[in-house]
């Protein structure tokens, strides 16, 4: 029999019970914890302790990528910034200085070696050796050296000079994209005037939040809802004084669950524009949205459950499945309402040759 509908839910995944009414083809399939989220969070942190300025005093307020959002130990980063140019320049002096003895060598061999054997005689200051021969491979070598020289400086350069920004990158937060900035402290009293600031592991410096779009975050573990086309649901949260946060259906994806638990399937419902101050201020909040469904197109049938109960074969079907493929049999179950059933047509069969 058809009357116990409790067992029959639990049986078929596939069919939700609706906690209310179905008006026009909008089926509501109930009511499903939900987060406001914004298009992407990210956050800002020093990892010491020292004194912050360059402070960008704009708490709630908009800022641009890259923009400078704070700077740590400014005054020290540029002594040290000054010490690597000097120790650089020292370098670079004493690799010109080795440099220049291996040209002027080279100078001379070039010299030498364009002489005739009898005017080599009145030129032994220049001769490499006391024979005066001139081995095939001196100037190569000589050549190699003052490029591997060059090489030298210029490796040690980049070196330095990435190592300094390695060391002081984290000492500079910039917007990672366009968006509002919350800090997540006491701003000071004196703005624009530098700070003490103690590092705490697990603090954040700031939120930075791409207010671009906002959505309405909803975990579906139902398989059923899973095989629904994604673009015919919509989503609700109500607010005080009657008010409501509506969203239309925008991307789905798979994120991973904690504790070794399996993926969870997570649909997004973006905001009007009109909404956004809201959202914001509701970010990351958990709430409760309404979802539903609404079913559109020629091939769906809106069928009352007391016309189905009335069927001749009602009392001997175990479910409305079994009441459906008797009394529609070129239908199949959508949706299953609290009055009602909406039904959709089956895909022909292929009819193939003999």
């Amino acid at each position: 029999m058809i009357m116990n509908m409790r067992n029959f839910s639990r049986v078929a995944l596939a069919i939700l019970l609706l906690l209310s009414p179905v008006y026009g083809e909008v089926v509501t399939l109930g009511k499903y914890p939900a987060r406001i989220l914004p298009e992407q969070e990210g956050t800002l942190a020093f990892s010491v302790s020292g004194v912050v300025s360059d402070l960008l005093l704009t708490e709630n307020g908009r800022a641009e990528k890259g923009q400078v959002v704070a700077v740590m130990n400014k005054e020290k980063t540029e002594e040290e910034r000054e010490d690597m140019e000097l120790q650089l320049a020292r370098e670079r002096l004493n690799k010109r200085d080795e440099m220049r003895k291996l040209e002027a060598q080279r100078s001379k061999l070039n010299f030498y070696v364009k002489l005739s054997a009898r005017e080599r005689v009145y030129a032994k200051d220049y001769a490499p050796n006391q024979d005066g021969e001139v081995p095939e491979d001196t100037l190569q070598d000589i050549e190699e050296r003052i490029g591997l020289l060059k090489k030298e400086l210029e490796t040690l350069e980049r070196r330095r000079r990435d190592e300094f920004k390695e060391k002081h990158e984290n000492l500079t937060l910039r917007m990672p994209f366009t968006g509002r900035l919350q800090y997540d402290f006491v701003l000071p009293e004196e703005p624009g005037k530098p700070f003490e600031y103690s590092f705490s592991a697990g603090r954040n410096f700031a939120t930075a939040c791409d207010d671009s779009a906002f959505y309405i975050a909803i975990e579906i573990v139902d398989a059923a809802l899973g095989l629904l086309p994604p673009d015919a649901f919509s989503a609700s949260v109500k607010l005080p004084e009657g008010r409501q946060l509506r969203g239309t259906y925008s991307h789905r994806r798979v994120e991973q669950s904690s504790g070794g638990q399996s993926d969870k399937l997570i649909y997004f419902f973006k905001l009007d524009e009109q909404d956004h101050d809201t959202a914001y201020s509701m970010r990351g909040s958990r709430a409760e949205a309404i979802l539903q469904f609404t079913a559109s197109g020629d091939d769906v049938e809106r069928v009352s459950k007391s016309a189905l109960l009335a069927h001749p074969s009602a009392g001997d079907c175990e479910s409305w499945e079994d009441l459906v493929g008797r009394a529609y049999p070129d239908h199949v179950i959508l949706v299953v309402g609290e009055r009602e059933l909406l039904l959709r047509k089956k895909a022909p069969v292929p009819v193939t040759g003999s």
